[in-house]
Order: structure tokens, then C-alpha cells, then sequence
């Protein structure tokens, strides 16, 4: 399958909201291992695409306090490429390009691990 076709499949993944809540998940989970947690909601209901990415721009909000290194450490964590990062950080909407990556990121752990197991 070539990229793109996965990415539409992602996209329509992401129509479905079991997909999404196990995407938040994803997101909750690896977020967790920074001590940085969401809304009870956030683990419990199915958000809307914009939410998510509103949710997690906060949380890079507050770990960018703590350091760039953190944040670094967060994206291995997701496994976002540095280089992909450091081509946002010239970007005036910087929080929610970022987020939208992050978002697609997790999305496709998830969209990966549903299709080969």
C-alpha cells in the first residue's frame, strides 16, 4: 500500500469514533509518561478532530515550560521525526501545526496496529 492510500484510509479512520477514542487514548497514554493528563472526557467520548488538537496544544503549552528537552523527549516518544519538528518551529501557528501532526501521528499507530493485528 502506498502513502497515500494510507493516509486516505487514516482519514477515513478518523470518521469513525471508536477509531478516535482509541486514538485519544494513544495520545493519553504517551502524554501520561510525561505527567502531562487530560479531562476525564478526553478518555471517555469521542472529540471532534479540532478538540483533540486544541487539547493537545495545551499540553505542549505546559511541557514547553519545562524545557525543550522535554519536548524532544515527548516527540521520540511519539515517534515524530526531529526533522518534521524543527521545519514547524518557524511557523507562526507553530502549537497547531505541531498538534496536527502529533494528532495524525497517534492516529496512525493506531490505524497500524488495528490493521496487522
Amino acid at each position: 500500500m502506498n502513502e497515500l492510500s494510507e493516509f486516505s484510509a487514516l482519514q477515513l479512520s478518523l470518521n469513525d469514533s471508536d477509531f478516535v477514542l482509541k486514538t485519544q487514548e494513544q495520545i493519553a497514554k504517551d502524554f501520561g509518561k510525561f505527567n502531562l493528563f487530560f479531562p476525564e472526557e478526553f478518555l471517555t467520548a469521542a472529540l471532534t478532530k479540532e478538540t483533540i488538537e486544541s487539547f493537545v496544544a495545551e499540553r505542549i503549552a505546559d511541557l514547553m515550560q519545562e524545557g525543550e528537552t522535554r519536548l524532544l523527549q515527548l516527540l521520540y516518544t511519539i515517534d515524530l521525526p526531529e526533522k518534521e519538528f524543527l521545519s514547524l518551529t518557524t511557523q507562526a501557528d507553530f502549537l497547531a501545526q505541531l498538534s496536527k501532526r502529533i494528532l495524525y501521528r497517534e492516529a496512525y499507530k493506531v490505524y497500524l496496529r488495528r490493521k496487522y493485528s
